[in-house]
């Protein structure tokens, strides 16, 4: 895809707001000391200060999004987080990158995850991401993906143009891939067969905290589940 075409789409999504803000993270049950994780989709880089401690001094933590503005505070806040955390020195990078385009900004095979969060759904186009991740990650690497999937959405036709309007809103819910169409871009893209960490249904005007609420595209049936998946590149 061109860019100009990706940058129409991005500069179409809403800044802020939408159930994107949220930083809940739901990571690996094992320790990631020295490890490099990318997260994609950092905004202003609260789940990168996050990792940034869990990796620890040895590790490596890249902040990758494709909102100057939003990247510019991420790097700001990197002091504070430092001194939180009580590091000696940063771990962190953070870049302007189309998540289409993240090899401009990551050097392949160099990270042991790569992190998603709900924002996929948004992203312009979403199985090439994942074809973008698999391509920086080291063979034996790992997608985490935390995101949103459609459990019934009525016709192709219809649910196409639904998510397509959702994409405008910035609902990153209603703009979810369904369960089959999330597995199929993941094996598609070269990815083993993802493990399940944790899944609960999810309301589609479900906003950044408890008691916010997003605009909802109307005569939508579906139901939505926030599934956290686990996927290896094979070795």
């Amino acid at each position: 895809m061109a860019d100009d075409a990706l940058r129409r789409h991005y500069d179409g999504l809403p800044r802020e707001g939408g159930f994107p803000a949220r930083c809940h993270m739901e990571l690996p049950r094992r320790a990631l000391s020295g490890v490099c994780v990318v997260n994609v989709g950092c905004r202003r880089g609260k789940g990168c200060y996050k990792l940034s401690e869990l990796v620890g001094p040895t590790g490596r933590v890249v902040g990758i999004d494709w909102r100057s503005a939003l990247i510019d505070e991420a790097r700001a806040g990197v002091p504070a987080a430092l001194e939180r955390s009580r590091m000696p020195r940063s771990n962190m990078a953070f870049a302007v990158a189309y998540p289409e385009q993240l090899r401009q900004a990551v050097a392949p095979e160099s990270a042991d995850y790569v992190y998603l969060n709900s924002s996929f759904a948004l992203f312009s186009d979403p199985p090439r991401v994942l074809r973008e991740c698999w391509a920086v990650l080291v063979p034996g690497g790992s997608l985490l993906i935390e995101c949103a999937v459609a459990e019934s959405e009525g016709p192709s036709a219809t649910r196409a143009l639904l998510v397509q309007a959702a994409q405008r809103l910035g609902n990153a819910v209603q703009a979810a891939p369904s369960r089959a169409q999330l597995m199929g871009w993941l094996a598609e893209a070269g990815f083993m067969a993802p493990a399940l960490r944790e899944e609960h249904e999810v309301a589609a005007d479900r906003g950044s905290v408890f008691d916010h609420r997003v605009p909802t595209v109307p005569g939508d049936d579906a139901t939505y589940r926030l599934v956290a998946l686990e996927a290896r590149k094979p070795r």
